[in-house]
């Protein structure tokens, strides 16, 4: 799926006309014996997917300005990789689909769903009609399925993206360093060059804490975090400022075992879920699009669903 979504995002690029990948590199750095980290290695030996795996000693000498990694981790480079330039992105996907006849409707709540073989959506403004419907709610999404019956264990979770101030922003800049990630029993961080906050390099936790719905996202509970990844950050990088000069709040949806539900529903197949990504959705946004359209027309899926199917959780 992810080679897949990379040549879509090349061919939304080509048809746009906008910049919405930028190559960075990435490396992967943890313990030894991470098992998550050898999972990483092995999948991309099986997609063929160019890699180099490298001591941290090895990583060190190559980014000698910004890393200290310590000598028992070890790591993995992936040269192609980078980042999706997700405003851009998302500003694009909307020009195209207006472009090709589609409708944007803004501030729209559901407050209802009528199932059928002609389903009746009622928003907070209007009431629309469809043979065909696709559900991709984010963090509304457990509300909104359990008035079509199902109950399905998606979680949402608020957690923070700092912006860090290096003593020497260049050297944290795309051109001379990675997006990184750090896999560890305890925790996962992630690495952003310098590119959205001028002169500030992004890093940030995987982890955050659960919260009942995304009307509460900015309530409290966050505190640690920070000192987690001020940690982290005075552990690995060096030049950079101890606290963050910018934090943002942000919210995902989990599924207990981090894949996401992509199906129809299992008594309305004109209906198609796509949720709980996890945080690692956006990247795979074109090929889910995709996926989605084929399974609410009833079009055989271009990959095998059944790691994404609803009935792993009823």
């Amino acid at each position: 799926m992810v080679t897949e979504a990379h040549q879509l995002w090349e061919a939304t690029e080509e048809k746009s006309g906008v910049k919405l990948f930028q190559k960075t590199g990435l490396l992967h750095f943890g313990p030894k014996n991470d098992k998550e980290l050898e999972s990483v290695i092995n999948c991309l030996a099986l997609c063929g997917i160019p890699h180099e795996v490298m001591s941290s000693s090895e990583a060190n000498q190559r980014y000698p300005d910004q890393l200290k990694l310590p000598d028992e981790y070890k790591c993995l480079s992936e040269p192609d990789a980078g980042m999706i330039l997700s405003s851009k992105a998302v500003d694009t996907f909307q020009k195209l689909f207006v472009a090709e006849g589609g409708v944007i409707k803004d501030y729209h709540k559901v407050t209802e769903i009528q199932p059928g073989p002609v389903i009746t959506l009622v928003t907070s403004k209007a009431t629309f009609r469809t043979r065909h419907l696709v559900i991709t709610a984010g963090g509304w999404s457990k509300d909104i399925l359990s008035t079509l019956g199902l109950d399905l264990p998606l979680k949402v979770v608020r957690t923070e993206v700092y912006y860090w101030t290096p003593k020497d922003p260049d050297k944290f800049s795309y051109r001379e360093f990675p997006c990184v990630i750090e896999y560890n029993v305890d925790s996962h961080f992630y690495g952003v060059p310098e590119y959205e906050y001028p002169g500030m390099f992004k890093f940030c936790p995987f982890s955050g804490v659960d919260i009942p719905s995304p009307e509460q996202r900015d309530r409290g509970g966050v505190a640690q975090l920070k000192d987690q990844v001020s940690t982290c950050v005075q552990k690995y990088l060096k030049g950079v400022s101890s606290e963050p000069s910018i934090y943002e709040g942000c919210i995902f949806t989990m599924t207990p075992d981090e894949d996401p539900i992509l199906d129809t529903h299992p008594s309305y197949p004109n209906i198609a879920i796509g949720a709980g990504f996890s945080g690692h959705g956006f990247k795979l946004s074109p090929v889910v699009g995709k996926l989605l359209s084929q399974l609410v027309q009833g079009i055989p899926p271009s990959f095998d669903m059944e790691p994404f199917k609803i009935k792993r959780f009823i």
